[in-house]
């Protein structure tokens, strides 16, 4: 089954710039090699690390969102983690909602709302007693012909 996944990779700022377009090219071809499909790519640009790694004490932020089926994940994330220009990377599940999904959720709801409502009307209809049924009851029990 195929889900929505965010990959953030740390990338050494020993790199400059136009080095850092190939990695970006590696990482985006492993990703369609396990038949992901890349939806947003995002640079969040360099950045100072809370911790040197690998001698490096700045790196490249990148982001990828990606769509994925859940088994090839984890080979995904084995390769990624050979990449030996990648000094970090993870991965995580995205759950979003798009536009339409919101109105086919918001629609769903009202229809479940609607028919539980009229459930409801339909009890309150079984349990009401017409106001003949009771004066004709309570006359029996007045006149004693209770069985």
């Amino acid at each position: 089954m195929t889900k929505h996944y965010e990959l953030l990779y740390l990338v050494s700022a020993s790199y400059t710039e136009d080095e850092l377009q190939p990695i970006k090219d590696k990482v985006k071809d492993l990703l369609k090699k396990f038949g992901g499909e890349v939806t947003t790519e995002d640079s969040l640009g360099k950045k100072k690390l809370a911790y040197p790694i690998n001698k490096s004490f700045q790196g490249y932020y990148l982001i990828y969102e990606f769509d994925l089926d859940g088994s090839k994940l984890a080979e995904l994330n084995k390769n990624l983690g050979m990449t030996n220009e990648l000094l970090r990377h993870t991965i995580v599940n995205k759950n979003f909602e798009t536009p339409s999904l919101a109105k086919l959720t918001e629609e769903r709801a009202e229809k479940e709302e609607i028919q539980a409502a009229e459930e409801k009307k339909e009890e309150n209809k079984k349990d009401k007693i017409k106001l003949e049924d009771l004066d004709q009851r309570l006359d029996e029990i007045l006149d004693g012909n209770i069985i």
